[in-house]
């Protein structure tokens, strides 16, 4: 059997498990597995099922992973967003569209600390669609604001699939957190430029404003929002500070960002031993759960990639992209294009473990920034979780509020998607927008 028809073979078996209900790591394990096992035999197949999963487990750089989780847990039980989504409601609502410009800003912010778009869509998304549906907005704009800038979870560091990226790639993970901060801030402003533009054309979809959100006579909800404000600002300054200043690696960034999230938790609840009990085993075992499942993931990427590597299918693919008479931007441009429809049915933690292994070598090999392409890569799989049949975040917004039918929160969310394909195009033309931040770090 030829590489070309291997490698069909064994992706044919890949969408057959998928789509028989398999779970994806799973998935991912048995069609490595039967690859080894068609390349060279039952042995080498064995071999491999008992010494990857240690070794792609094992790495020291993936302590970020489970840190990073684990921080965003704990932010989320500390209270951070609902004060911040207040005082950002009161300081921001004078503007048209107010509240959703006050529930994107928040997200952002509440992204700077989580790494996580479902936990900025848990936090925020009930109080904010329920003030927003208080001021007269429509639902489907409510629904539609809250899941998009959910997504900034995925682009603003902390973010697991830039780290998961890092980890598959070599590159390094620092310099790839850093990077993510110019595309989450390019993103945040062109949604809340647009949110200002679509409220002035269209008031009747943005209600009366903000202006009963937050009182400004209510001083102890006003100093409440402050104090989120301010806690959330300093993990931001621990993290990202920590890194950009050269103080901490992105593990250990990590790692003290974890440790006063859960600071914050104990002091939250401080007046309520009970309470706090529950919290730090809640935002411990989440944590712990939804390690398990990426790690997992990583470790039936790992088998697949591996048998992809060893049959050849990077070069293969980079032989038959670079031969072609087109400039490399083309190619690059080629490869990011069939991102969006896999995003439509596949997670992101998954798209990356299949697809980067396959694509980054021919990215390298045309002389592209494997950052700037990292950065691109992500913004893209980000856009798959507002994209129907999956649309992750869509059906976050639907699980968390009753009143949102699936098909409101993603006609909300879909507005935002010709959004993020500006943000790509511009990502595209001015890759400083990337490289910028860890340049000026002397990280690439």
């Amino acid at each position: 059997m030829g590489t070309t028809e291997l490698l069909l073979v064994v992706v044919a078996i890949l969408a057959m498990s998928l789509l028989s209900g398999m779970r994806i790591a799973l998935a991912l394990t048995f069609a490595g597995f039967a690859g080894y096992y068609l390349l060279d035999g039952v042995d080498v197949g064995m071999s491999t099922l008992g010494a990857l999963p240690i070794s792609s487990a094992s790495k020291f750089t993936l302590l970020v992973i489970p840190m990073f989780v684990l921080l965003g847990n704990a932010a989320e039980r500390a209270n951070l967003a609902e004060g911040a989504y207040r005082v950002l409601g009161w300081l921001l609502r004078s503007l048209p569209g107010g509240l959703a410009v006050a529930t994107l800003t928040a997200c952002a912010c509440f992204a700077a600390v989580s790494g996580s778009s479902i936990a900025t869509v848990i936090s925020i998304g009930n109080l904010a669609i329920t003030e927003m549906r208080k001021a007269g907005y429509a639902m489907h704009v409510a629904a539609g604001v809250v899941g998009a800038a959910g997504t900034l979870g995925v682009l603003i560091p902390p973010s697991v699939p830039l780290v998961i990226y890092g980890v598959l790639t070599g590159e390094s993970i620092g310099a790839l957190l850093m990077a993510g901060i110019g595309p989450g801030v390019v993103t945040a402003i062109v949604y809340g430029i647009s949110i200002m533009i679509r409220a002035k054309r269209k008031p009747e979809l943005f209600g009366k404003g903000a202006e009963d959100v937050l009182p400004l006579s209510n001083r102890p909800a006003l100093l409440s929002g402050v104090y989120s404000l301010f806690r959330i600002g300093l993990l931001f300054v621990i993290i990202i500070g920590g890194m950009y200043s050269g103080f901490f690696t992105a593990v250990e960034a990590s790692a003290v960002g974890a440790f006063v999230a859960l600071l914050m938790v104990v002091i939250e609840h401080l007046r309520k031993p009970r309470e706090m009990g529950k919290s730090l085993w809640s935002s411990l075992s989440a944590a712990v759960s939804l390690n398990g499942m990426v790690f997992a993931l990583l470790i039936g990427g790992a088998i697949f990639s591996s048998f992809m590597v060893a049959a050849g299918a990077p070069q293969l693919i980079a032989d038959g992209l670079t031969s072609m008479p087109v400039p490399a931007w083309v190619i690059v441009a080629l490869i990011l294009l069939v991102l969006i429809p896999l995003g439509m049915f596949l997670d992101p933690t998954s798209i990356l473990l299949i697809m980067v292994p396959l694509t980054y070598p021919v990215v390298t090999e045309l002389g592209m920034d494997g950052i700037w392409f990292g950065l691109l890569f992500v913004k893209l799989i980000e856009i798959g979780l507002l994209t129907p049949p999956l649309g992750l975040n869509a059906f976050v917004v639907a699980g968390i509020r009753k009143d949102v039918e699936l098909s409101t929160a993603f006609k909300g969310v879909l507005w935002y998607v010709r959004l993020d394909i500006i943000v790509v195009i511009l990502m595209f033309v001015f890759p400083a927008i990337v490289t910028f931040i860890p340049s000026q770090m002397g990280l690439t």
